[in-house]
């Protein structure tokens, strides 16, 4: 089974899908898969890290057999869009956040003719949560103890966790406690802007953090020997030079930094920064300014990658045009 999604996987990984495509694939087409087990039973840490691996070789791609140039760690990409993630779920602690349903049922006494048969063979007059796994118990029963542990610890006591299980939001509150973390990025509201093109919001991610294979990136890695800009072919190509400092990206940040009504800046880092403290306006303004920043960060990337892979150029007026 595992083979047949693999090969589905190394299909769809080479085709022209952007990334934000392929994480929305990943959210709703894998991970639909996995919710409907991670429901029933605790997944297998070996079981896991095949899913996991999965998921990175389809949003990459494959060539020769080989995941192509990561460019983000998958911990990161899981975290939500204010930490600087792209909002996928963490597997193992969606799937034990899904397992802790079992313990609410049972906490509950839920109308459930599994719950009932629990409480009527193997808890009897024992009370759940001081219940004691043996040898003679099923894996499945050993694993909804395990949850339960899990969930005392998590939670710091046997009374916190039963008032959190009485919560509606019980789940969300569990995957919070149990999901890796990381700091809140000051860019986070203008790459989250729900009118951005997911492409342009997961390109625009990338470049804030300088995870894009600019060529000195590749030179770093040995790929690439020659650091030549290809939109201006008069310096070296880095993130700083390429959306700002070429005198090809300038050009078309004149015109867009008078559609915008914003001063130009010297560097990405300095026009987030300018975003988070200085965009003025009414909220669709500032939403228009958000959306109009990453289109030209997305086309600006499109443009260098046209000229190096297919050998077509846009004139600077050609590219305003499209932004």
């Amino acid at each position: 089974m595992l083979d047949k999604v693999r090969s589905h996987i190394t299909h769809w990984a080479n085709t022209t899908l952007s990334y934000a495509g392929k994480v929305a694939l990943i959210n709703s087409v894998i991970f639909g898969i996995h919710n409907f087990w991670g429901a029933s039973v605790l997944l297998p840490k070996g079981i896991v890290k095949k899913i996991h691996k999965m998921c990175k070789d389809f949003l990459w791609g494959i060539e020769d057999g080989q995941r192509r140039m990561v460019f983000k760690s998958w911990e990161s990409l899981c975290r939500p869009r204010k930490e600087g993630g792209v909002d996928i779920k963490e597997i193992l602690s969606c799937n034990k956040e899904q397992m802790m349903g079992w313990i609410k049922k049972i906490e509950t006494d839920a109308p459930n003719i599994w719950v009932k048969w629990v409480n009527a063979y193997i808890l009897k007059s024992v009370s759940f949560w001081n219940f004691q796994i043996t040898t003679v118990h099923s894996w499945f029963w050993g694993n909804i103890i395990t949850c339960r542990d899990n969930l005392v610890l998590y939670t710091g006591g046997i009374q916190q966790a039963k008032q959190l299980l009485l919560t509606p939001e019980y789940k969300s509150l569990i995957y919070e406690c149990l999901r890796s973390k990381g700091p809140v990025q000051s860019y986070h509201r203008t790459l989250g802007e729900p009118l951005n093109i997911p492409k342009h919001s997961f390109i625009g991610l990338l470049a804030a953090e300088n995870r894009l294979p600019t060529v000195d990136n590749l030179c770093q890695r040995g790929m690439v020997l020659v650091n030549r800009c290809v939109l201006c072919e008069s310096a070296a190509e880095t993130a700083a030079h390429l959306f700002f400092e070429c005198p090809y990206s300038a050009e078309v940040w004149f015109q867009v930094s008078r559609w915008m009504q914003v001063p130009i800046q010297a560097s990405l880092s300095q026009t987030l920064r300018w975003y988070k403290l200085h965009n003025r306006g009414s909220a669709l303004v500032k939403r228009q300014r958000r959306c109009l920043l990453l289109c030209a960060i997305y086309l600006l990337w499109k443009e260098r990658n046209r000229r190096i892979f297919k050998g077509l150029s846009s004139t600077p007026a050609a590219l305003i045009w499209q932004i």
